[in-house]
């Protein structure tokens, strides 16, 4: 999440991930860089040489261009990068509400009644979703989609996040967005359209009417991340006026124990 990599810098924190080794039934930790962490190259690879992990995913700034070549020096691990990450976001203080591009579709906030729409919409859209998980070949592919599946719907029964949908003429569900709340802004966690009504304008109506209910909660910054591959939705994004941040690559760090 963004409030991993913005704020004030943090030292290195390398945490056991209990949801991912349960799903893939390994061990799994993670460790996010902040993109001011005052934590050397050298430092960075020390904790991860020292985890004993069977996966370990790291996530650090594009800009320590150097670490990748030190990281594939750790002799008890494979590492290898498994995507590049794009951060994007939009001033929304000078959003103002607008009629939606689209008069078959409306945007409606989702409650636990919908559960199955966001679950079967997440199964359909993370379906052949490109993700750093999907580089490594020693994860089932269902794991994973269950995985998306998985955060979708403890998304819409968290509290502190919000999950819109977008519903046609018929009130069916066919997009929606998950968005998480934090100091630096509101962050779209996950979304996406599913694929029969996608090349339609949804996702374009999805964002701007997402955008314009933010804004009216007095919300100031929205982010947004993807793979750097996914290029037809950074389109739409830059589109709709959101600018690069900056830029983090996945590494997965696979213990030579486990192969």
């Amino acid at each position: 999440m963004i409030s991993d990599f913005l704020g004030k810098p943090a030292d290195l924190n390398l945490k056991q991930s209990k949801i991912e080794s349960d799903r893939f039934g390994i061990s799994v930790a993670r460790m996010s860089v902040s993109i001011d962490c005052l934590a050397t190259d050298l430092e960075i690879v020390r904790v991860c040489n020292e985890s004993s992990a069977d996966l370990l995913i790291l996530r650090f700034p594009s800009s320590r261009t150097q670490l990748a070549r030190e990281l594939a020096g750790i002799s008890n691990k494979i590492a290898f990068q498994a995507d590049t990450l794009v951060y994007f976001s939009k001033d929304l203080r000078s959003i103002v509400e607008r009629r939606s591009t689209s008069e078959n579709w409306k945007l409606v906030t989702a409650t636990s009644k919908d559960e199955s729409s966001v679950i079967d919409l997440a199964r359909v859209v993370f379906r052949d979703y490109p993700n750093h998980y999907q580089s490594n070949r020693a994860l089932s592919s269902k794991l994973i989609l269950d995985g998306y599946v998985e955060w979708a719907s403890k998304g819409l029964n968290d509290p502190e996040k919000s999950t819109v949908i977008i519903e046609d003429q018929n009130s069916n569900a066919i997009a929606f967005a998950l968005v998480t709340f934090g100091e630096e802004g509101a962050e779209i966690e996950l979304n996406g359209v599913h694929p029969d009504f996608q090349n339609q304008g949804v996702y374009s109506s999805l964002l701007e009417l997402l955008m314009v209910k933010l804004a009216s909660q007095n919300v100031e910054k929205l982010f947004i991340s993807t793979q750097i591959q996914n290029t037809k939705v950074i389109k739409a994004w830059i589109k709709a006026g959101f600018t690069l941040d900056f830029s983090l690559n996945t590494f997965h760090l696979v213990s030579r124990q486990s192969v």
